[in-house]
């Protein structure tokens, strides 16, 4: 018997405590002298056998209990080397999607089951089958049970990555002699990005050749333009490659449009669309290649699109604001476009809208409702970016109930007289790229403003009366900036300053970096809750997401055995091992669980024996 954590056997010591209790107890009576019993002979009265006796078991009992519990922490194991002992050979199946080329994968099942055919009898059989994760689909045992496993299996959409069945080859020996066979097509890219991976030295590795495939197509990439959608087409076969791109749209096609690419060569095709917000599938055909990569899914108008939704109304028509993102959308390192709309517009049951834009500017709150005020909130706090800027047309206890922010956070208070404002800390994002010219902002006049409490918020720009103009805090995953006057020329004049376009942009982007989420995910790095297949998907938020196979695997560059496996480097790992080991058998045998009900059992004996009779 061996044990995990063998300090707590120090535990037991604590079995002094009832024995020096047994030894110190005493049951003699106290004399009480009493006048007639003087004159009696003293007698000891003797205990009786049966007494002594129970006062053992108690002991006994006591005892136990508290060996019983140092043991359960201690972990205890009983070492099997039967089982370590036999031969355990691991064949690991490529199943990513790669496989799927015609012929492939029914050609690396053949060369699996000759592998299991070559085990001797009594060795132990296991099966992992990998794409960018790797699955024990049968545990050591017999090499029947490899055999159903086998065939059982099937391609993914997944990319390869062999450290994933490499590793997890490693955990399985648990430290122990092992053999690794790897059946794939042996796909280059299953290694790139990775320096050479250490392995134990009693792990044997072994590569076997699946075929690789002799040419491919697919669509790698795809974005939106003003015009439609580019969709680039990787050819990876040794000669030149014609046909046809397709987009489609809720299984309808709506462009077509022809290509060419050289050998070896990645090609943009333009589609011609008129683009509006939603999901696209972008495909060819391709009889003789990988299935998987023959389409790819974009969402247009999504969270990473430039689109800007500005809330505004008739009076405070954000004209200005307009103007100034216009010039920033001829900007390629972050373009923003605005989309302007009424609060009557995302009211009545369409603020689901709300959440397809990169950031939130509001200027108007007069006929949102609550459906509304929940989704900007919601976009908010889900990562989105929110502008507020001041006006007679935003209800400042409307904004403050929409956050949760408490009362006199926001007074729709006029200022009596002109006022300038200033960047107070020249170093925040949004007065950053100003540099020297900062300055220039204080030339703007205002001659309305509201009062801000700027307590629990970041302000980076006071009015010269030190009253804040620019407030900034964090809401949930998201960011809120607040601006204490207008934008529309209303309270001040700052439209007509030089300075004011980059103020609006600055702020914009500023509030839009916290909306980090991605509309197009590789297969495996989906967000939770998302169908592990390629194609459109909805969060349980409502969001439209894109999920791709990984483009690194159109490739079909190849590595030979013997290169697979220089990329291994077996290391000693002695003590490491034997600890794993260790563990795994530890966790196997759970014998801690039986000393902790023995203990139980034996408290329940001692409470019984021990009770007042």
């Amino acid at each position: 018997m061996n044990f995990l954590y063998p300090a707590f056997l120090l535990g037991g010591l604590a079995i002094a405590l009832p024995i020096v209790l047994h030894l110190l107890r005493r049951d003699v009576a106290p004399d009480v002298p009493f006048t007639a019993v003087r004159l009696l002979k003293k007698s000891p009265v003797e205990r009786s056998r049966r007494r002594s006796l129970r006062d053992v078991v108690l002991l006994a009992a006591r005892i136990a209990a508290l060996l019983l519990l140092a043991a359960a922490f201690a972990r205890p194991f009983a070492p099997s080397t039967a089982a370590a002992m036999q031969p355990l050979t691991i064949i690991g199946i490529d199943r990513s999607f790669s496989m799927g080329a015609p012929g492939r994968f029914e050609r690396a099942l053949q060369l699996a089951r000759a592998a299991v055919d070559e085990t001797g009898f009594g060795d132990r059989v296991a099966v992992i089958a990998f794409d960018d994760r790797a699955e024990v689909v049968a545990q050591p045992g017999a090499a029947a049970d490899a055999g159903l496993a086998l065939g059982a299996l099937a391609t993914t959409s997944g990319g390869t990555r062999f450290s994933s069945v490499v590793t997890k080859a490693a955990e399985l020996a648990t430290g122990g002699a092992a053999r690794l066979i790897v059946i794939s097509d042996l796909q280059r890219a299953g290694w790139e990005g990775q320096s050479r991976l250490a392995i134990p030295a009693s792990l044997e590795v072994e590569a076997r050749d699946a075929g690789a495939p002799q040419s491919n197509a697919g669509v790698v990439s795809a974005r939106a333009t003003a015009k439609g959608v580019v969709a680039s087409i990787r050819n990876a076969a040794d000669g030149e490659r014609r046909g046809v791109v397709t987009l489609s749209r809720d299984g309808v096609d709506v462009a077509r449009a022809p290509y060419t690419a050289a050998a070896h060569a990645t090609v943009d095709v333009p589609l011609t669309w008129t683009a509006t917000p939603g999901g696209v599938t972008i495909s060819i055909e391709d009889n003789d290649g990988f299935p998987a990569d023959n389409a790819r899914h974009l969402v247009i108008g999504g969270t990473e699109s430039s689109a800007v939704l500005v809330v505004t109304s008739a009076d405070a028509a954000g004209f200005y604001l307009e103007r100034a993102l216009e010039a920033a959308h001829a900007d390629a390192v972050s373009p923003l476009s605005p989309r302007l709309v009424s609060p009557t517009q995302i009211a009545g049951g369409r603020a689901a809208d709300v959440g397809g834009h990169r950031a939130l500017v509001l200027l108007s709150t007069r006929g949102l409702d609550r459906p509304a005020r929940d989704a900007i909130t919601a976009f908010v706090r889900g990562g989105g970016g929110l502008l507020v800027a001041a006006g007679p047309d935003l209800e400042a206890d409307v904004v403050g109930d929409m956050f949760g922010w408490k009362p006199g956070t926001i007074t729709a208070a006029g200022n009596p007289r002109e006022a300038s404002f200033t960047a107070t800390d020249a170093r925040h994002p949004i007065f950053r790229p100003f540099g020297a010219l900062a300055a220039n902002l204080g030339q703007v006049r205002f001659t309305r403003a509201w009062r801000l409490d700027p307590s629990g918020w970041q302000v980076p720009a006071q009015f010269d009366d030190g009253r804040p103009a620019v407030m900034e805090r964090v809401e949930g995953s998201g960011r809120v900036v607040l601006f204490a006057s207008d934008l529309d020329r209303r309270w001040n004049d700052f439209p007509l300053h030089p300075s004011f376009v980059p103020f609006v942009v600055e702020t914009l982007r500023h509030v839009a970096a916290r909306r980090t989420e991605s509309d197009e995910f590789i297969l495996g790095r989906a967000p939770a809750g998302v169908s592990a297949e390629p194609g459109l998907h909805r969060l349980a938020s409502g969001r439209l997401v894109a999920v791709n196979v990984d483009p690194s695997e159109t490739a079909t560059g190849v590595v030979t055995p013997p290169e697979f496996v220089a990329m291994l480097e077996p290391v000693q790992q002695v003590a490491q091992q034997q600890a794993t080991r260790e563990e795994q058998t530890e966790s196997r045998q759970s014998l801690w669980r039986y000393g902790l009900f023995l203990m139980l059992a034996t408290l329940v004996v001692e409470s019984f024996i021990g009770r007042p009779r």
